[in-house]
């Protein structure tokens, strides 16, 4: 295994601190306030009762303790690095694909710029995955 540098350990932290403060508002957003995120997504396709993706709300702030916890020994969480990684992926390529094929008709800036931000979190968690590669 090569031997990480402080310097990589500390970026690697950082990068989590943000993974994580990121992934808890989009979460709490949907956990504690799913009608108001959908609203503002001005998207007709809206469901009358939005309630029912509390539940990943719950998820996603889930995954935010994790990389929370990950940060404080950041070597050795290659695995949550490759799977939040493969996750942000699929969420870009999910968000892209929707969008370029006609179906979401919401507030486009607001949809390109989870693709973006997403986009941007998957590399960097690709990128922090091949630092601690094995």
């Amino acid at each position: 295994m090569a031997e990480t540098t402080r310097s990589d350990a500390e970026t690697a932290r950082t990068i989590f601190y943000v993974v994580a403060v990121l992934m808890a508002i989009y979460g709490l957003g949907l956990l504690l306030f799913p009608h108001a995120i959908f609203t503002l997504s001005d998207d007709p396709g809206v469901p009358a009762n939005p309630g029912w993706v509390r539940w990943r709300g719950g998820f996603v702030l889930g995954t935010a303790v994790a990389a929370w916890f990950a940060a404080s020994k950041p070597e050795s969480q290659r695995p949550l690095m490759m799977g939040i990684a493969t996750a942000f992926t699929l969420v870009t390529l999910a968000l892209l694909y929707s969008n370029l094929a006609g179906d979401y008709r919401g507030m486009q800036l607001l949809s390109w710029l989870q693709i973006l931000g997403n986009g941007v979190l998957a590399a960097v968690m690709w990128w922090l995955t091949s630092k601690f590669a094995a």
